[in-house]
């Protein structure tokens, strides 16, 4: 009784509460107080997330796909895994935007379903009247372009809204059968229900066909609210608790609301009124709390309503066109039920929108949650990597850098211990030279001695004879001090090579030391020429021919023929005859 006083409290127009002295409030206040806008306002904020999830996946796959290439830092399943919560999350994102709170009304033929719709959506869309009237399921939704139109399974065509009497009644010949499905688009703001994402399945009765199990599983599973239109003229029927049995063994807890509809017919029955009632209600609630175990006792007790659809409808329709609503009632007691179905709409407004935000975006945002987290797990394990990674790095090249310096001064001291060497052997080859040279020069008489070409006075065949002599002394010379000094000079050069090789290679890794194998000392003997050029040496020579003649018997015999001799080959040649 309260919640009908509440209910025709905030039911009364705006000039009726100024009569009354209490203050005027929004004659429409589900614009902005609906239980509804909790699942707007949700789905608005889970769409804005999941944005935020696609950009930072997005920016995840292209980081990954720009290392991908370095097995150190990712896999290449990790790779693979990215790159399918990219679609997974634009599949979440496509889901989210379709997702409406779907509510499903089932009963017995001819219970009052449509009529219980029609008069939710406060016009008359779907087909309704005496005996089997609606054939196939009716889904009613909000067009996004404040169109009316339908659409038949299978279809995409659009066909004029008109035609759901023809297509879902079951008296009309072009009738679709009992599972097919009819979608039926209606301005948006027309209907705050439909406004508010809120989407109304009207079916065929339960009594009509064997395929209750296929209808659960097309229609039902994502549902989130079930309505059972009960006939209040009878009782609850075995066919409707089978059906809901069914329903709640494939889902888990379902929300349940009984409509006892025609509750009008009671006002011909005054005086069993409430046991009737009470009756009705010990039964639906055994049936929610006993039977189907989906609330407690007290939940039941504020999901069980009694209505009259028919009259709701009409006085709707009667207010629609300005007239007062209780011209449309059918019998006495109007306006406690015309509340009490107002009570059921917010009651079921409520329900839907807290179980929509749990059915629809507890599961997304528990998988937004999982994709997140195993995004950053491989980020930060990317992360981890690259931090050890440049640890080890800064190590090496600090170890690279100390080498690197240790080598170069080691270098420095080589090569200033190879230059050293280098004048010291120089030193000692020019001591060596100067010393096998001396004396070659004093044994030159006797180089002189072997050059054989005939000596004779003439200017022209002089010069030819000193030319001669010069390359004879200098071929003797030479070949004198490389039988002498090459040999030695050669093995201490290629000492010394050997010597500057071996420590470059103890400079070297251990792994590069092969390569210093194939650097080799040369294996040809080492030559060395001696370039004494008489020709300069000789440039200012002036030769002094003296001849003195001795008639002694000692000379002539000593002297038996003619003989140059070299006094001073550096400074004059005397040739003595005796």
């Amino acid at each position: 009784m309260m919640a009908g006083y509440i209910n025709r409290t905030i039911s009364m127009t705006a000039n009726e509460r100024a009569q009354s002295g209490l203050p005027v409030i929004n004659p429409n206040p589900h614009v902005n107080s609906s239980p509804l806008q909790i699942f707007v306002k949700a789905k608005r904020r889970i769409n804005d997330i999941f944005v935020e999830i696609y950009d930072y996946v997005q920016d995840a796959e292209l980081y990954i796909k720009s290392i991908k290439g370095d097995k150190s830092f990712i896999k290449i399943s990790e790779v693979e895994l990215i790159s399918g919560h990219v679609e997974k999350v634009k599949g979440i994102r496509d889901v989210l935007s379709r997702d409406r709170m779907k509510v499903a009304f089932f009963g017995r033929t001819s219970n009052g379903k449509s009529t219980v719709i029609n008069a939710m959506l406060q016009d008359k869309i779907l087909p309704s009247g005496i005996g089997h009237t609606t054939n196939c399921f009716l889904q009613v939704q909000g067009s996004e372009n404040e169109e009316a139109y339908l659409i038949t399974e299978d279809s995409i065509e659009k066909q004029n809204v008109k035609s759901v009497g023809h297509l879902a009644h079951a008296l009309c010949k072009e009738k679709l059968n009992e599972s097919q499905f009819v979608n039926i688009f209606w301005p948006r703001d027309k209907c705050l229900l439909l406004r508010d994402d809120v989407v109304l399945v009207d079916s065929p009765g339960i009594d009509v066909t064997p395929n209750l199990d296929e209808w659960i599983d097309s229609y039902c599973l994502d549902a989130d609210v079930f309505v059972l239109v009960a006939n209040s003229e009878s009782t609850l029927m075995i066919t409707e608790k089978n059906f809901f049995h069914k329903v709640s063994t494939r889902l888990s807890k379902p929300n349940i609301f009984i409509l006892n509809n025609r509750w009008d017919a009671s006002a011909s029955e005054p005086e069993y009124l409430d046991q009737v009632r009470a009756q009705h209600l010990e039964r639906a609630v055994d049936f929610l709390v006993k039977e189907l175990k989906v609330c407690t006792e007290k939940e039941a007790q504020e999901r069980v309503f009694f209505v009259s659809a028919k009259e709701v409808l009409q006085a709707r329709l009667q207010e629609a066109k300005g007239l007062p609503g209780h011209s449309g009632a059918l019998a006495e007691g109007f306006a406690n039920r015309y509340f009490e179905f107002k009570d059921f709409e917010q009651k079921f407004e409520e329900c839907i929108s807290k179980s929509a935000v749990k059915t629809k975006f507890s599961h997304h945002s528990h998988r937004g949650k999982l994709i997140a987290k195993e995004i950053q797990n491989i980020v930060e394990q990317i992360n981890e990597k690259s931090i050890l990674f440049q640890k080890e790095k800064a190590t090496l090249k600090k170890y690279v850098n100390d080498k690197l310096n240790y080598t170069e001064q080691q270098l420095l001291l080589i090569t200033q211990e190879i230059k050293d060497k280098i004048h010291q052997m120089v030193g000692d080859v020019d001591q060596k030279v100067s010393k096998a040279l001396n004396d070659e020069i004093r044994r030159l008489a006797l180089l002189v001695d072997e050059f054989n070409l005939p000596f004779n006075t003439e200017p022209v065949v002089l010069n030819i004879y000193k030319k001669e002599l010069h390359n004879y002394v200098e071929s003797g010379l030479g070949s004198n001090l490389q039988a002498r000094l090459s040999t030695a000079l050669a093995m201490n050069i290629e000492n010394s090579q050997r010597e500057m090789i071996e420590r470059m290679a103890n400079l070297l890794p251990k792994d590069k030391k092969q390569a210093s194998v194939n650097v080799l000392p040369r294996q040809e003997p080492f030559e060395v020429f001696y370039r004494l050029n008489c020709d300069n040496l000789c440039a200012d020579f002036k030769e002094k021919l003296e001849f003195r003649f001795s008639w002694g018997i000692l000379s002539f015999m000593n002297h038996s023929f003619y003989k140059p001799a070299i006094i001073n080959y550096s400074n004059q040649v005397s040739i003595d005859v005796q």
